[in-house]
């Protein structure tokens, strides 16, 4: 006889004899692999029947029947939830109900006017080629090598806390989610954006949010 009916008529009378109602696993993946899951086996009134041979058997059974989505990308971490397991006496076989929540990520940009001192549009013109930073750091980088007076070093770093202070400020508008923390970063392509007109820049602000969608 097949050995595999052999196990499943088994474990169906196991079920049977201890009169199990549900089973329920509680699992997480991802991170490109399963994480953490167990089952826990209830009677009629949800009382817990353990049992170490059905938990065997379902160890290896429910990954057979069931999709579990372990694999991260760039969007999506991975997710969490419950297995119901059920038997269908009529066809001497189990059922599978899934429900889970799906951990993702999403990283938005949205860009941002920056008005200038006349003082730091003359240093942008003539000296910077751009800006980014992260966190609490800001760093310039220049046109070429050139020389930067005390004045000018005192008006950038001036600018410097300036531009946190507006970052900080910056709304992202999103749907939903979550900042996460140590996300945020920005630039800023001064020799394309200046605006010799109005003395403006533009500043390109990004943030990763978290967020769960439940099926």
């Amino acid at each position: 006889m097949n050995p595999e009916k052999v196990e499943m008529e088994v474990s169906v009378q196991c079920w049977k004899d201890l009169k199990i109602n549900h089973c329920i696993m509680d699992f997480s993946c991802g991170g490109d692999e399963m994480q953490d899951f167990d089952f826990v086996f209830y009677g009629e009134y949800e009382n817990v029947l353990p049992s170490d041979k059905l938990n065997d058997f379902f160890k290896v059974e429910v990954f057979e029947k069931v999709d579990f989505y372990v694999n991260s990308s760039d969007e999506y971490i991975g997710e969490f939830g419950t297995v119901r397991i059920e038997l269908n006496e009529k066809q001497a076989d189990f059922e599978y109900t899934k429900s889970t929540t799906s951990e993702l990520t999403e990283r938005i940009t949205e860009s941002f006017v920056l008005q200038l001192t006349a003082e730091e549009f003359n240093i942008f013109k003539d000296k910077i080629k751009d800006i980014n930073g992260e966190g609490r750091s800001v760093y310039f980088n220049y046109k070429s090598d050139c020389i930067i007076s005390d004045d000018e070093i005192s008006i950038l770093e001036k600018f410097e806390r300036k531009i946190k202070n507006f970052i900080t400020d910056a709304i992202i508008e999103n749907e939903h989610g979550e900042q996460e923390e140590e996300s945020e970063n920005f630039e800023c392509d001064v020799e394309d954006t200046l605006n010799t007109e109005e003395k403006t820049i533009d500043i390109l602000v990004s943030r990763s949010f978290y967020y769960t969608v439940s099926e």
